[in-house]
């Protein structure tokens, strides 16, 4: 099944990107999409891995979490393919609902 529109039925869609030059440290920029709300995200990978997730104020507390543990996950991945290649240049995740998102 294909996605249409930016907003899933359910959980979260996490949309990242970064510019293809550059870091040392990697910045993304991006957005979470659920049912009915979109929030724009800013993340900032270090070369140890370490991943600085900024939202707007008034953002759901549990998104950063879940940004920061995509991240970290998809680094360590791409580490073990080619170490000099830094972490992916585009991050597109959906999760489903845990609980709700809460602000």
């Amino acid at each position: 099944m294909s996605i249409v529109g930016k907003h899933p039925e359910s959980g979260v869609r996490i949309v990242l990107e970064r510019p293809r030059d550059g870091g040392p440290p990697w910045v993304y920029a991006g957005a979470a999409f659920t049912p009915t709300e979109e929030h724009t995200l800013r993340a900032t990978v270090a070369e140890d891995g370490g991943v600085r997730v900024e939202l707007p104020a008034g953002g759901p507390s549990e998104l950063a979490m879940r940004v920061e543990l995509m991240i970290r996950a998809a680094y360590k991945h791409a580490l073990a393919d080619d170490a000099k290649a830094g972490p992916p240049r585009h991050l597109q995740r959906w999760r489903a609902a845990s609980g709700g998102m809460r602000k």
